[in-house]
């Protein structure tokens, strides 16, 4: 956990990254801007600064002086690092347009592969091909439409993948292949990236996620706590909540842009230099010891050892889904 030293350096640091966080975005290849520890050379030093992230880090006489990053914002220094936040997922090419339909088999739970039955094209032309996109099915959620429906959790990226999605896209079992649930909701906004699908009827599910455990509830994340995510590509991995105000630059691809998030949870492996998430990752769920979900994850660095998520009351109550839980039921 951060000392209270630092919970209190954070504290007074953050409206004054918040006021200048859009003129940092607006520089040059800077991608994010956070609070976090500044590092010198891999090494930590214990200073709380303003952290402000660039695809290519540059010396400062080979920039123009109005592209400089400043040392220091109203009194507060800056640590300038080489990073890069990409919507990582795993694509599979479809070898044939056939899907059959789930018959009721299996168990539904989180840290399962999804992947939208609409395929997507390779390139400009069809004759590149067409693959689905992976994702994870971070857990269980409950909906009232009126009544209550049974929907897993994953993010707009995965289910919708671009503007072309509608209410009903049916998704499959990337494993199996079989289809087994339909795109209910989404929401892809300043602070959340994510979506929810309708679980069909036969199917029988559980709110226990394999190799975490049960869901409890949620909660919102905590510098320096230890949380825990289980993705389709990477399985179970463990990380350490690292902040909880990273604003970045996010691009969806070419038919919905770079959108900018704000305050989203950062997690690093617990590892230093360890990869967290990676390809096919996206749409699980953080778990923190208690059992309680803390965010949903949406984009990794290209080195995968920082991963970001959204805060997930923010999730639930964009969705207007409920978690799913042992006292809410299997």
């Amino acid at each position: 956990m951060l000392s209270i030293r630092e919970l209190r350096d954070q504290a007074v640091i953050r409206p004054i990254k918040r006021a200048v966080e859009d003129h940092l975005l607006d520089l040059p290849g800077v991608v994010a801007v956070d609070i976090g520890e500044r590092t010198v050379e891999g090494g930590r030093t214990g200073e709380q600064v303003i952290v402000v992230s660039v695809i290519d880090k540059k010396t400062a006489d080979q920039l123009d002086s109005g592209m400089l990053i400043p040392p220091s914002v109203l009194g507060v220094p800056t640590d300038v690092v080489e990073e890069q936040p990409v919507v990582f997922h795993e694509h599979h090419w479809v070898e044939s347009s056939e899907v059959p339909v789930r018959c009721g088999d299996g168990i539904v739970s989180g840290g399962g592969g999804l992947a939208p039955r609409r395929p997507a094209l390779a390139g400009p032309s069809r004759d590149a091909g067409e693959f689905r996109r992976v994702g994870t099915l971070g857990a269980l959620v409950l909906g009232d439409a009126p009544t209550t429906v049974t929907m897993g959790l994953t993010t707009f990226d995965v289910a919708c993948m671009d503007d072309a999605w509608s209410v009903g896209d049916q998704m499959i079992d990337p494993t199996v292949g079989h289809v087994y649930a339909d795109l209910a909701r989404a929401a892809l906004s300043g602070r959340v990236n994510a979506a929810a699908v309708a679980i069909d009827h036969g199917l029988d599910h559980s709110c226990v996620i394999p190799g975490i455990g049960a869901v409890t509830g949620q909660c919102a994340a905590y510098p320096g706590e230890t949380v825990r995510k289980s993705g389709y590509g990477t399985g179970v991995t463990t990380g350490t909540v690292v902040s909880t105000d990273s604003t970045l630059r996010v691009d969806h691809g070419e038919a919905l842009g770079v959108r900018i998030l704000r305050e989203q949870v950062r997690v690093r492996g617990v590892e230093w230099g360890a990869p967290f998430a990676g390809c096919g990752d996206a749409g699980a769920v953080l778990v923190n010891v208690e059992g309680r979900v803390v965010g949903l994850h949406f984009a990794t660095t290209v080195d995968g050892t920082s991963a970001f998520a959204c805060p997930i009351a923010d999730v639930l109550a964009e969705l207007d889904v409920g978690l799913c839980t042992a006292r809410s039921g299997t």
